[in-house]
């Protein structure tokens, strides 16, 4: 599906209400939306002229709303982002203990869900919402009810608060309130585990990583063989390392201004009672074998590769299941990667294997142990 992601523009007030009211006619508008259509449309030319102006771009910078706009400029989805700082007076939920962004008004016609119309909306509006001076999360509240909206906020990243309110009205629904932290930053790069959805973006990257010239050294499979894999694989390559399904792998990306991923890297979880770890040999501690590791050549040099292995590390020492160790393997003849693991602290342990499936144990053990053993 083809479609621009935009802000309004102030005097596109006709269209912003239109869109307003089909969302209101929705049949889930009444877990949606606050207000119900025969009270919006209601409303005078006015209120909609001043709604739409404070929204764009132009306006005072405390609204924003996006829109998906189609190629025949009919607009598809929206969604709008309200700034709330803890001196701000109270629209609902509950008052703002940190400066935050509170996203509202998430609509995408029928005819263009499935297409990933919110999925950009949503990208657009956290993106724009990291930008605003002092912002440090982002909230919504979705009504207990509309488990669909609330699957979709889990999957992009956004958890309960375990903040709840009642809904007005007295009707004895609460409505709970989700939040999304920011993601670890490097330079102008997010570096956030992978969502499950995003399985054609994990190829796509895949792909380019193994058309890399090192690549022979570096990964196990050829560009031929994972080119000619089903959408299938993908599918569940993407889930089983992802933020909102996964739970002993995962996948972090580093994310560009413009939604691009730079470079990624794969951590498996291997506890003693798993008996081989993911290279064949036994698991004698708890311990993550990272994989996967790649920075587009663009991006190189600007020490994205080290500070996706903090993220990854920070995420392994943080587990529950009390990781001691760190290890990757490295070919011996790609020694750019072997300084750089080096440098970043991963020690060689003298054991070698046959990581990358040529026959012979070419590839070189480094580990790092957690800090503090």
């Amino acid at each position: 599906m083809s479609f621009e992601i935009r802000t309004v523009l102030a005097d596109e007030w006709e269209k912003a209400r239109e869109l307003r009211l089909a969302a209101l006619r929705d049949p889930v508008a009444h877990l949606a939306f606050l207000e119900n259509h025969e009270d919006a449309a209601a409303r005078p030319d006015d209120f909609w002229q001043g709604r739409t102006a404070d929204a764009a771009e132009t306006g005072a910078g405390r609204v924003r709303q996006f829109v998906a706009e189609a190629p025949d400029g009919r607009w598809l989805g929206t969604v709008t982002v309200l700034v709330e700082r803890p001196s701000d007076e109270v629209r609902f939920g509950e008052p703002a203990k940190v400066d935050q962004t509170h996203l509202v008004g998430v609509y995408v016609r029928p005819e263009a869900r499935g297409g990933g119309v919110v999925d950009a909306l949503f990208r657009a509006a956290v993106a724009w919402s990291w930008s605003v001076d002092g912002i440090r999360r982002v909230r919504l509240y979705v009504h207990e009810e509309n488990a669909r909206a609330a699957a979709f906020y889990r999957r992009f990243g956004f958890v309960p608060s375990g903040e709840r309110v009642p809904m007005p009205g007295g009707s004895g629904a609460f409505e709970d309130e989700y939040e999304l932290l920011p993601a670890a930053r490097h330079g102008a790069y997010a570096l956030r585990a992978i969502r499950s959805d995003e399985w054609e973006r994990v190829r796509e990257l895949r792909l380019a990583a193994l058309r890399d010239p090192v690549a022979p050294l570096a990964f196990v499979e050829s560009y031929e063989e994972a080119e000619a894999r089903p959408d299938s694989f993908w599918r569940e390559r993407a889930e089983g390392a992802s933020q909102d399904r996964g739970s002993r792998i995962r996948q972090f990306v580093a994310e560009g201004p413009d939604g691009g991923w730079a470079g990624t890297v794969t951590v498996f979880v291997e506890l003693p009672e798993d008996g081989t770890s993911l290279f064949g040999d036994a698991v004698t501690v708890p311990q993550v074998d990272v994989v996967g590791v790649y920075v587009r050549p663009g991006a190189r040099g600007s020490g994205l590769v080290d500070a996706l292995l903090r993220t990854v590390l920070e995420w392994a020492w943080g587990l529950d299941a009390g990781i001691e160790r760190a290890r990757l393997y490295v070919h011996e003849e790609n020694a750019r990667a072997a300084a750089a693991y080096r440098r970043f602290g991963f020690v060689a342990t003298g054991g070698r294997a046959d990581t990358v499936g040529s026959g012979e144990p070419h590839d070189l053990e480094y580990v790092l142990a957690r800090p503090g053993l």
